[in-house]
């Protein structure tokens, strides 16, 4: 972890963190909070006690180092957490700064991660953050209250990224290890990576994950003819790629349509969330859409074999 500024920025800092602040409590009104708790409440179990067994009881929950310490068999007994931990997987890398000086991908998953916060502060869950490139960019643990939600956000407005690659599979295997009491995990990155899928798939059992891709049209090259310059935030070489034009598709344009369709069968193969999000919408909507969904896929459980996907 690695965060500097120079000691005449931080009331820069200070000052854009309120700012966020002011604009956050303004999105966050009693219907979406309630949309969130309603989405995730009860998502995850937690142990109670042991009690003798009953006839009818499931033999699935017998505790049997207890049963045979007691010479009786006794079960363990559940209750729906009253807590979450809610989790920001954070991709901190170069390319996330795409967007213009108003409004880049880093700018909106600064806003969503302050967001998702704040929400569980009006329902007392616990928060935490995880940022990566490709190694350990801020990792916060869980926790509660106004002051760690600013520090989170005050935290990110200050670090400098340590490099600019990504790895999803280390933030993944990372998490996988780390965290061990059931959380809900907001995974937000722009998905330009790969090899991942069997480190989300481990992930998604334990958690439940919510995958948010972040991209913004001018991805797709759509309105230029021609041969254009790139260069990788990651690689310092600079590559052509020929675009096609507005009516034909470019291999920009496949690549960009190729990720959403395989971030949506991940989605539906591993039971997780999905919102495809463009920056330059308003995401407040979409959110709100998919906790709704979100609600009515855990209320219905397990009849449905995926999770809702928000496109």
């Amino acid at each position: 972890m690695e965060t500097q500024s120079k000691p005449d920025e931080l009331g820069q800092v200070l000052a854009r963190v309120r700012r966020l602040e002011i604009k956050i409590q303004r999105l966050i009104n009693s219907n979406f909070t309630g949309e969130y708790h309603s989405a995730f409440k009860g998502s995850g179990l937690e142990f109670d006690e042991v009690r003798a067994y009953q006839y009818g009881d499931d033999i699935r929950s017998i505790d049997w180092n207890v049963s045979a310490r007691m010479n009786q068999l006794f079960i363990k007994v559940f209750k729906e957490e009253r807590e979450l931990n809610l989790y920001v997987l954070l991709d901190l890398y170069g390319s996330e700064t795409f967007g213009d000086a108003h409004r880049s991908k880093w700018s909106v998953a600064l806003e969503l991660t302050a967001l998702l916060g704040f929400c569980t502060l009006r329902n007392n869950d616990r928060f935490g953050l995880f940022a990566f490139s490709d190694t350990t960019e801020l990792h916060v643990p869980p926790g509660k209250g106004r002051n760690h939600i600013l520090r989170i956000v005050g935290s990110l407005y200050k670090h400098i990224a340590i490099s600019k690659k990504t790895s999803l599979n280390y933030a993944l295997e990372h998490v996988r290890r780390s965290v061990k009491r059931r959380s809900i995990l907001f995974i937000l990155s722009d998905f330009l990576d790969k090899d991942y899928e069997t480190a989300l798939r481990a992930v998604s059992f334990r958690h439940d994950v919510i995958l948010i891709r972040l991209h913004h049209p001018g991805e797709r090259l759509q309105h230029f003819e021609g041969l254009l310059p790139t260069q990788s935030l990651e690689s310092p070489q600079t590559a052509w790629i020929r675009s096609a034009g507005p009516n034909q598709d470019s291999a920009v344009q496949q690549q960009f349509q190729q990720i959403h369709e395989h971030l949506d069968l991940l989605a539906q193969k591993f039971s997780m969330g999905y919102m495809n999000l463009n920056i330059e919408n308003d995401y407040l909507p979409m959110l709100e859409k998919f906790f709704t969904s979100h609600k009515h896929a855990r209320l219905s459980n397990s009849t449905a074999d995926t999770a809702p996907n928000v496109r």
